[in-house]
C-alpha cells in the first residue's frame, strides 16, 4: 500500500479547495469543493489509521513525517470535524449572506482560510520535528484569526486581536521550552549527546536528557501550548474568539485545534516522563487540569451567551482530558483519549445548534432564546440530546471516559481529586441542563416574527451524524478503537500503573 499517496491526498485536498474556490469566485463551487476535499480527507484518515494500526508506523522524507497510532488518531479527529463543518458551512454561510451579515468577497475569503486552517491542523500531527510543529501551530493561529473576523464587526476584530496576542505570547514560551529540550540533550562533556528535536529521537534517548533543564522546559511547554489549548489561566482568548467566529469555525477551534495543541503537550509529557519519572509531569497536568475544570464550570454557571457557554464547556473538557493524562495509568490515559473523541463529536453538535439558534433568533443571549422546540423541532431535538451527551449522561461516550478518569483517581488514591471532579461535573451538569432546557423548552416570545421551521438539511445533518456516533459508542466500543487507544496508552506512558 502506497501511503505516500494517501498522505498526499489528505494534505493536497484542502489546499486545492482553498485556492480554487478563492480564484474561481463561484459560491456553489466553493461550497462543494470544500465538502469534496473534506470527504477525501476523512477517507484518507481512515486508511492511514488502518495501516498504522495493522502494520507499522509511517516514516517518510527522511523521518520528517512520522505517523504512529497517536498521530493517526489526531488526524482522524481533525478530519471528522473538517468534514462536519464543511457540510454545516453550506447552510450557515448561505444564511449569513441572505441576512447581509457577510458579503460575497468575505465569503470567498472565508472559504480560502477555512480550508487552509484545516490543512494546518491536519499536518501538525504528522510533523516529527517539534520546532517545525510549533511553526505550524502558529500558522493555525494566522489562518483561524482571519476566520474569527469572517463577519466583520467591532467585537470580532477585538476577539481576533486578543486571540493573536495571547496565543502568540504563549507560543513564544513554548518555543523557549523547545529550545531548552534541545539543549537538555546537548550538555558539553556528556557521554551521550542527543542532537535532535525530533520527538522520535528525544523519546528514545530521554534518559540521557539533563533533568534540571527538562523540568523547566516542560513547564514552559505546558504554559505555552496550554495557551493554545485554552487551559486556565491561559484561556482568556477562548470565550471571545469562539463566540465571535462563525459557528463552523467555532466547532473547528474547539473540537479540533484544542486537540492538536494538546497533542504537542502530551508528546513532551511522554519524553519528560521517561527522563524524570512520571511523577513530576503528572503533578503539573493534574494541577492545571483541575484548575481548568474549575474555571470552565464557573464560566458555565455565570454565562448568558449561548456560544460563550460552550466555550467555557470546552475549557472544562480540556481540563478533564488534561487531568486524565496527568493521572496516567490505563484507565486515566484511555479515558483522556476517549474524552478527546467524545469532545470532538458532541461539541461539534452543540456549536452547530448554537449557530442555528443565532440565525433564527438573531441573538446569542440565552434569556432571549426560548421555545426552540416549537420553532425549530429538528434542531431542538438534536440539541437536547447533544446537551445530555455533552454532560456525560449515559449512554454516551463522555460518560464512559469520565467514569474511567474518576476510576483512575480512586485507584491511585487521589480521593480528593475524585471528589472535586465529581462535584464539578455535577455543577456543570445542572447548569448546562438548566440553560439548554430553558432555550429548548421555554415559552416562546409571543412577538417572535421569524418564520417557524428548521433550515435546510445542511444545518441539522452535521448535528445528527456525530451525535449518533457518540450514542453508539456509549453502548459499544469497537475492538479496533479499543486496540487503537490501548496502543496509544503504551506510546504515551510506557509505565502502566
Amino acid at each position: 500500500m502506497n501511503m505516500k499517496l494517501f498522505i498526499f491526498i489528505v494534505l493536497i485536498s484542502p489546499l486545492l479547495a482553498s485556492l480554487s474556490s478563492f480564484i474561481l469566485k463561484n459560491k456553489r463551487f466553493a461550497e462543494y469543493i470544500s465538502l469534496l476535499a473534506s470527504s477525501l480527507d476523512i477517507i484518507g484518515a481512515f486508511i492511514i489509521l488502518y495501516f498504522v494500526l495493522n502494520f507499522k508506523p509511517i516514516f517518510l522524507f527522511n523521518n520528517a513525517i512520522a505517523i504512529d497510532k497517536f498521530s493517526a488518531y489526531l488526524i482522524l479527529l481533525v478530519s471528522i470535524v473538517y468534514f462536519l463543518s464543511s457540510i454545516y458551512s453550506i447552510s450557515y454561510m448561505r444564511l449569513a449572506i441572505n441576512n447581509e451579515k457577510m458579503t460575497e468577497n468575505e465569503f470567498f475569503r472565508y472559504e480560502l482560510f477555512f480550508n487552509l486552517f484545516a490543512f494546518t491542523m491536519l499536518i501538525a500531527p504528522m510533523i516529527n520535528n517539534m520546532a517545525v510543529y510549533l511553526i505550524d501551530i502558529e500558522l493555525t493561529t494566522i489562518t483561524s484569526s482571519f476566520l474569527v473576523i469572517s463577519e466583520v464587526t467591532e467585537k470580532s476584530i477585538e476577539a481576533a486581536w486578543k486571540y493573536i496576542l495571547v496565543v502568540s505570547s504563549g507560543i513564544s514560551l513554548a518555543l523557549l521550552g523547545t529550545i531548552l529540550f534541545y539543549l537538555s540533550g546537548n550538555i558539553p562533556g556528556s557521554a551521550n549527546i542527543v542532537s535532535s528535536l525530533d520527538w522520535t529521537v528525544l523519546g528514545l534517548n530521554a534518559v540521557y536528557l539533563n533533568e534540571g533543564i527538562v523540568r523547566i522546559a516542560f513547564v514552559l511547554i505546558v504554559i505555552g501550548l496550554g495557551t493554545k489549548v485554552g487551559l486556565s489561566p491561559m484561556h482568556t482568548w477562548v470565550p471571545d474568539a469562539y463566540s465571535e467566529a462563525p459557528s463552523p469555525v467555532s466547532a473547528m477551534l474547539s473540537a479540533s485545534l484544542e486537540n492538536v495543541a494538546l497533542y504537542g503537550i502530551i508528546r513532551y509529557f511522554g519524553i519528560a516522563g521517561k527522563s524524570l519519572g512520571f511523577g513530576y509531569p503528572e503533578v503539573i497536568l493534574i494541577t492545571i487540569g483541575i484548575f481548568s475544570i474549575f474555571i470552565g464550570v464557573m464560566g458555565i454557571i455565570y454565562q448568558n451567551s449561548s456560544k460563550r457557554l460552550f466555550a467555557y464547556s470546552s475549557i472544562e473538557h480540556m481540563g478533564i482530558i488534561t487531568l486524565g493524562f496527568g493521572l496516567g495509568g490505563i484507565f486515566g490515559t484511555f479515558g483522556a483519549l476517549l474524552q478527546m473523541l467524545g469532545h470532538t463529536l458532541t461539541k461539534s453538535t452543540m456549536y452547530f445548534g448554537a449557530g442555528n439558534f443565532l440565525h433564527k433568533f438573531k441573538t446569542k443571549n440565552i434569556k432571549k432564546i426560548k421555545g426552540v422546540f416549537h420553532i425549530m423541532p429538528k434542531t431542538a431535538f438534536l440539541f437536547s440530546i447533544g446537551s445530555v451527551a455533552l454532560i456525560g449522561v449515559p449512554p454516551s461516550v463522555i460518560f464512559i471516559s469520565e467514569f474511567l478518569i474518576i476510576l483512575q483517581s480512586l485507584k491511585d488514591g487521589y480521593y480528593l481529586v475524585a471528589v472535586i471532579l465529581i462535584g464539578f461535573l455535577l455543577a456543570a451538569f445542572i447548569s448546562l441542563l438548566t440553560k439548554s432546557g430553558s432555550m429548548v423548552f421555554g415559552k416562546a416570545d409571543e412577538n417572535f416574527k421569524a418564520e417557524r421551521g428548521d433550515f435546510s438539511p445542511f444545518s441539522y445533518v452535521p448535528m445528527l451524524l456525530p451525535l449518533a456516533a457518540s450514542l453508539i459508542l456509549g453502548f459499544y466500543i469497537p475492538s479496533g478503537l479499543h486496540n487503537l487507544l490501548i496502543g496509544i496508552v503504551h506510546i504515551i506512558n510506557f509505565k502502566i500503573k
